[in-house]
């Protein structure tokens, strides 16, 4: 009976490995087949914008608004709207006389210093848009030359024609 008894705990024994190795490992046992997968896709998003090139952006004007306007407001009382050659030759007196220094170290020194730029005070006529751009042009270039001075003009007087007189002494 012992015998018996060892023989089928032996035999539990080895079914039971058996049963273990065929569930566990079976197919390590069996001889290996070719499987085709199809290939994984990963697709990878993300919540964030794509990178973009920072749009350029102009330099800003190295001259104030304040100045452009105040020069605006010199031609509304020196300069009739329709001559604009004359506003021209208004601003560079203005601003050649900034790089000379006699009349002072800015815009505002020059055209508030005394007994000069009447029209500075008081204009004749409305700012217009044709003295705003034509301040504006003058003052690009002005910048662009080194804030050096735009032509010989320091002076100028009214004329005939409604046009001023512009010279280099007084």
């Amino acid at each position: 009976m012992v015998k018996h008894h060892k023989r089928v705990l032996l035999t539990f024994i080895t079914v039971t490995i058996l049963a273990a190795l065929f569930s566990c490992g079976a197919n390590s046992l069996a001889p290996e087949k070719e499987v085709e997968e199809e290939p994984v896709v990963i697709e990878i998003t993300s919540a964030a914008p794509p990178m973009t090139e920072p749009a350029a952006t102009e330099a800003p004007d190295p001259w104030s608004v304040s100045d452009l306007r105040a020069i605006a407001r010199t031609l509304a009382g020196e300069c009739y709207d329709d001559k604009e050659g004359d506003k021209r030759l208004v601003c560079e007196v203005i601003l050649n006389r900034v790089s000379d220094g006699r009349w002072g170290s800015t815009i505002l020194d020059v055209l508030e210093c005394d007994g000069q730029f009447l029209g500075y005070w008081t204009q004749s006529r409305p700012i217009s848009q044709s003295d705003l751009d034509i301040a504006e042009g003058a003052l690009s270039d002005w910048y662009a030359n080194g804030c050096e001075a735009l032509s010989d003009y320091l002076y100028f007087c009214a004329g005939d024609n409604r046009e001023n007189e512009f010279r280099t002494e007084y």
